[in-house]
């Protein structure tokens, strides 16, 4: 069982948003040379009887699934984070047990958040459909690529619609769940104790038998499974981080509220890296790789819904990869469309991937953090002003056009700004890269981070 200190998730309800919408955010944290592609799939239907192949198991094919835009590790079936056509969206969270996690190939988490959106038209459904699916095939099998098969963790849920938030924590094949409302913020630890509005049958009795609850008290899910272990702590850090920043808001959310969270590095606060986030000494929100579990955060969404009563144009899927730090966010709508360069890349290097593409410039600013940053910063300030004023305009014209009976002119519409702001942040991408790998010719990197660089630069064929 290894250590992965990984993810961060943000759900925000409507009554405390400035647009009156809920507002949903995941940080995925993997390994640092583990692409996450971005891809459309389609809705389909399926004969009576088809069998389904997940990343370690066969499963029986549901007859319809849904379409979907989903952030997945390159060689895992399932997702990171992502959102369907119903405007269902979902994160999950390594989460790990005093009850130890199966050690048998079975449905990662991964594949059950996929499954969920494939099959559920609300959150509580795709919940139940997780569940049920849990319940019949359990949990298990590596999360790392070519990792052994005990290398694997329980999962926690949350997930949303235009409507409502869910969270879903799960111990092997138990499960518990709670109806959120406000702000609720997770970071690889139990947070359902006392209070919650679904469970598993036998689930006290399961926690009773394995010595985790005394009846004299009231049944703590948190208390009983988390795993109080050094290793395995590292989401109290990151979660007392956010229950921090969420005490702190003093106005209604909004998007870029949520991107601030997803950037952050512990600001301020006493446990900031000594010499820059590229230096840290423990996991952050923002998640740059360091030895000895080299995990980054390799992918960020944000999902900002919207009131309208035309489906595609139920939300804006702001999507960042790698560090959102270091990222620029751009606009996917619900139209049945991801630019193809975002779904492009393996564990080697590929300069045809955008994703590769990012992770090169962000190594390149992690040679010198305090001196380069500020050159993204300021790109970075610029595009999202630029992309958050032309998204608000396309999505009121939009709802006119579909209104008036013109869908193609609106999805038409809403594709070309996708692609604009693709194609500005791929030009600023390449343009920083060359800028700051010129500099790093006369000017050496930061000793502290350079052998790191090379190690990895190496293994990946970017050298």
């Amino acid at each position: 069982m290894r250590e992965i200190p990984s993810c961060d998730t943000l759900a925000v309800d409507r009554s405390l948003t400035a647009s009156g919408c809920n507002l949903f955010a995941k940080n995925s944290d993997r390994d640092i040379d583990e692409s996450q592609p971005l891809i459309w799939f389609p809705p389909k239907k399926y004969p009576a009887g088809a069998k389904l192949r997940c990343t370690y198991i066969e499963i029986d094919q549901a007859e319809e699934t849904y379409g979907m835009i989903g952030s997945k590790p390159w060689w895992i079936w399932g997702f990171e984070h992502g959102v369907n056509e119903y405007g269902v969206a979902i994160g999950n969270e390594a989460d790990w047990s005093e009850i130890p996690p199966n050690d048998q190939e079975a449905l990662l988490g991964m594949d059950l958040l996929r499954l969920g959106l494939e099959r559920g038209k609300t959150a509580c459904e795709a919940m139940h459909v997780i569940i049920e699916l849990l319940e019949k095939h359990g949990q298990g099998g590596s999360c790392s690529y070519g990792g052994p098969v005990d290398d694997s963790y329980h999962n926690t849920f949350m997930m949303a619609d235009p409507k409502e938030i869910w969270l879903l924590e799960t111990v092997g094949r138990h499960w518990i769940a709670k109806k959120i409302t406000g702000a609720h913020f997770i970071s690889n630890a139990y947070t359902i104790e006392e209070e919650y509005d679904e469970a598993s049958e036998g689930l006290i009795d399961f926690a009773l038998e394995k010595g985790l609850h005394d009846p004299r008290r009231p049944f703590n899910f948190a208390k009983s499974f988390m795993l109080f272990h050094s290793r395995f702590l590292t989401g109290h850090l990151r979660g007392s981080r956010l229950a921090k920043l969420k005490n702190e808001m003093r106005e209604l959310y909004r998007p870029e509220h949520l991107w601030a969270i997803l950037r952050d590095h512990y600001e301020g606060d006493t446990i900031y890296s000594r010499w820059s986030p590229a230096s840290a000494s423990c996991a952050s929100i923002c998640m740059h790789g360091s030895e000895p579990g080299p995990g980054h955060t390799a992918a960020t969404m944000v999902v900002e819904y919207h009131n309208s009563m035309h489906r595609e144009l139920l939300f804006t899927y702001w999507a960042s990869m790698c560090p959102p730090c270091s990222g620029f966010p751009i606009p996917i709508f619900n139209i049945g469309y991801v630019p193809e360069g975002l779904g492009r890349g393996t564990n080697k290097y590929d300069p045809d991937s955008f994703w590769w593409r990012m992770k090169r410039m962000q190594m390149d600013v992690e040679c010198d953090y305090n001196k380069y940053i500020p050159l993204v910063r300021e790109v970075q300030v610029e595009l999202e002003a630029a992309f958050r004023t032309a998204a608000d305009s396309a999505l009121a014209e939009a709802e006119n056009l579909f209104s008036a009976g013109k869908a193609d002119e609106a999805t038409a519409l809403l594709r070309s700004l996708t692609d604009d702001c693709f194609a500005r942040v791929n030009q600023t991408v390449r343009t920083l890269t060359e800028r700051i790998e010129k500099d790093l010719e006369t000017n050496a990197p930061e000793v502290y981070r350079a052998r790191f660089i090379k190690n990895f630069k190496e293994k990946v064929g970017m050298a």
